[in-house]
């Protein structure tokens, strides 16, 4: 009877446990993905700021020079990323995904735990 009743504290125990986690995983879900809308829009207005998009544009229309010059140009279009939105859109986009990896994983078992607590 006595290890019964510990049994069924550990499990309560685990449980509440496992509840906090999913709450504060739910939250970081929530901030990345609210975060993620303003990184991607820096990371765009980067693009479009810096002339990446017109520097791209060259391999299409100009290949012959593009190719001769491909060092210079390769350069060019480093320097002309946008880091900073990038960086930000990929921090965001980590967390999320990360969250959702956890929140997926763990919220299963925490239903079949629930099922286990009624059929027992």
């Amino acid at each position: 009877m006595f290890e019964k009743i510990m049994l069924r504290i550990r499990a309560e125990r685990k449980k509440m446990a496992l509840k906090r986690k999913i709450i504060g995983f739910s939250f970081v879900l929530a901030v990345s993905f609210f975060g993620l809308i303003p990184a991607v829009k820096m990371a765009y207005s980067g693009f479009v700021g810096s002339g990446f998009v017109q520097l791209f544009s060259l391999v299409f229309s100009d290949t012959s020079t593009v190719i001769s010059f491909w060092q210079n140009f390769v350069l060019s279009l480093l320097e002309s990323l946008p880091t900073t939105g990038l960086m930000a859109a990929g921090i965001a986009l980590f967390f999320l995904l990360g969250s959702l990896k956890f929140l997926s994983k763990n919220i299963k078992g925490l239903s079949y735990s629930k099922q286990l607590l009624i059929n027992s």
